[in-house]
Formats: structure tokens, sequence, C-alpha cells
């Protein structure tokens, strides 16, 4: 009896020693997967040409590190932005607003945003990076956590197609929606004549007339809205209710919001935002 209890101890402990040596080898082959994960950017990285990698977030759901490139002759980076050029994952179309302020790297204890001068974006797979040619440096950021953001087919009579690029921030929640849509649309030259119709017609609430400062203000991360010399300017107080009468019928003191939007006929661009609490 005793031999048989010894023997189970013995396969016990063999089995501990076993599954601890397993599970730290997984350990070891899954880090070395995340370290390298700049491999599967689609890109011709060596790791001699990665001068350090600093990682700000790695766990199950999140993954956000950056690495810096060596870049120490002056053609350095342009063998980079070759294959960035030539790569039809990678491309100069800024991250909707929501998913650039992800970005970031942390310098003497202080959260600072990334120089935006010369970047070129990847998503794919789950994977959301930058890469900083004027810094040589990459950002990598795969996250469970970011949503897919509502967007529109129609924004004031305007029909969202035909754009060359669009950038969104978009914050809801509670059984009404409150919160705050932020959208930015570049369209083609060919849908400029359609726009024109649309915020030239009689509309009370579109005009030439420039909108103020600090309601332009709410346009933060678009500071150009303030210099276009060819306007178009919206702006209108809304309602956040489940009356449908009272969402068309209240007063100034009944309102919950307002939306903004700015129409740049030269660059044919559309800037809109709303927000309600």
């Amino acid at each position: 009896m005793k031999n048989k209890v010894k023997l189970i101890s013995i396969l016990i402990f063999v089995t501990i020693i076993i599954l601890v040596a397993s599970l730290g080898i997984l350990k070891i082959i899954a880090l070395s997967i995340m370290n390298n994960e700049h491999k599967k950017l689609n890109l011709q990285i060596e790791d001699y040409e990665i001068e350090y990698c600093t990682i700000y977030d790695e766990d199950i759901l999140n993954r956000y590190k950056v690495y810096k490139i060596k870049n120490y002759y002056s053609d350095s980076m342009e063998k980079f932005r070759r294959q960035l050029e030539n790569n039809k994952l990678w491309n100069r179309n800024k991250f909707y607003e929501y998913i650039m302020m992800n970005f970031y790297e942390i310098v003497e204890n202080e959260k600072i945003s990334i120089d935006r001068e010369d970047l070129y974006y990847y998503n794919a797979k789950g994977i959301y990076a930058i890469f900083d040619i004027k810094n040589a440096k990459i950002y990598y950021l795969k996250s469970g956590l970011l949503k897919k953001e509502r967007d529109y087919n129609n924004i004031l009579g305007i029909h969202i197609n035909d754009y060359i690029y669009k950038e969104v921030y978009n914050v809801r929640s509670g059984i009404q929606g409150d919160g705050t849509d932020y959208y930015v649309y570049k369209f083609k030259e060919e849908k400029k004549k359609e726009i024109g119709v649309t915020v030239n017609q009689n509309n009370q609430y579109w005009s030439k007339e420039k909108l103020d400062n600090d309601i332009l203000e709410n346009f933060k991360y678009n500071e150009e809205v303030k210099e276009i010399e060819n306007g178009y300017y919206y702006y209108k107080k809304v309602c956040r209710t489940s009356d449908e009468m009272k969402r068309y019928n209240f007063t100034d003191e009944e309102a919950t919001g307002y939306e903004v939007a700015v129409y740049d006929g030269n660059n044919n661009a559309l800037y809109y935002y709303w927000t309600s609490i």
C-alpha cells in the first residue's frame, strides 16, 4: 500500500514538473511570436534592423508597442518608403480619429501624441499599424476592445459616397444614444457639383455666412475649418427625445445639443459634428 501511495506521489510530482515545463516553453514561444509581430505587417524588416521595441500594453485583449528602426544613414528609410508605396496593405489614408488617439508614446512619464507628418497606415487581420518615416518608428496596435463605429449613408442631405477618405470619432451611449459624432469626408472631384446643389438650395440652416470661431472650436482635430475661403456652414440645435413631435418642435431651453457642419467648396471636404447630452 505504501509503495502504491509513493508511486502515485511520484507520478503527480512528475506530471506537475512536465506541466510547469510545458507552460514555460509555451510562454517562451508566445513571447517570441509577440516580440516579432512586426513581421506580420507585410514588410521586409529583419531583426537586426530593429534598434529597440517599447511595449506599452500586452495582455490577452490588447497589444500596443513601438518599434524604433535603425536609421543611421540619410537614405535608410527610402527602402521602406518604396516598400510602403508598392504595398496594397499600406496607404496614406489616415485612420479614424478615435483610432488615432490610441497611438502615443510616453516621454518622462508624460503621454504624448505621435508626430503626424509623414505616415503610412496599415489595417488588416485585426491589426492597426503606423509607419512613421520621419522618426523611423512603427506603431503596432492589436486590440479586442476597438469596435466598429456607426456610419451614415446621408449627412444633412449629402449622400456619403465617392469619397477619397474619411475620419470618424464616435462616442455614444445610453438608451437614446447621447454622445458625440465627429466625421470628416474628403470627396472625389466629380462629387462637387452634387454637393453644391445641396448646400446652395433654399435651406434655413446652410449658409455662406461663416460661423463664430467658438462654434468652429468643436472641430478640434481640424483647425483648418477656420481658414476656409469658400465655405458653407450649417448650425442647428437638436433635442434627443423619444417624443417624435417634440424632436422637431422644441424651445432653445429644451435643446439637448446641436449639430454643426462645414463644407469646404475649394477642397471638396465635409466636416460634421453632432453632440447631445
